[in-house]
């Protein structure tokens, strides 16, 4: 399913892509808190730091200087000697986020200083046992444009997502994923 969604996102992207927006690229760095809402010390395990590094691929698409659509690549793996999050019994739990996203900017200085909503969903895959999840992602930022193509970000993003541990479509447990980033976007 994401599949399809990624392939209408990248064809309305540049088929409605307005003369002041256009194609845009981001690479961000930063920290990852995970709340696991209780499920690891369910299981008799526990997180030994529930805050790792993480870093994040986006491709996006301003279709005007007050609306954009972007596809994110966050990875909280990337950067922690660990290789994810370190648990109680010496194994890790290794996150990522794959997500579709929507952001509604207000800018102000002629351009210059940019602030933002976002609204989106993913997939929070578990990489070293194959399982994924349905996620909602909010997030919140602001942007500084050095010149036409060249704007610095910070911003935060929290990943919403639930685990269902008795297969019953109901998720006992309430997780989520806190990352704060900055990042260095490359417009088009």
């Amino acid at each position: 399913m994401m599949k399809y969604i990624l392939v209408l996102f990248l064809m309305f992207s540049s088929v409605y892509a307005d003369r002041d927006g256009g194609p845009y690229i981001g690479l961000g760095y930063g920290l990852a808190n995970f709340d696991d809402g209780g499920k690891l010390e369910a299981e008799n395990n526990t997180l030994l730091d529930n805050r790792v590094k993480a870093s994040s691929l986006t491709l996006g698409a301003y279709m005007n200087k007050y609306f954009s659509v972007e596809f994110n690549y966050t990875d909280m793996t990337a950067w922690d000697t660990h290789k994810g999050y370190e648990l109680e019994d010496k194994n890790s739990l290794k996150l990522f986020v794959v997500d579709v996203s929507t952001l509604a900017h207000y800018a102000f200085f002629d351009d210059l200083w940019d602030v933002y909503g976002k609204f989106g969903v993913g997939e929070v895959h578990q990489g070293n046992k194959e399982i994924k999840g349905f996620t909602f992602v909010y997030g919140v930022g602001t942007s500084v444009r050095l010149n036409e193509w060249l704007s610095l970000k910070l911003g935060f993003d929290r990943f919403s997502f639930g685990y269902d541990s008795n297969e019953d479509k109901s998720s006992n447990y309430k997780m989520k994923i806190d990352y704060l980033y900055t990042a260095i976007e490359f417009q088009f």
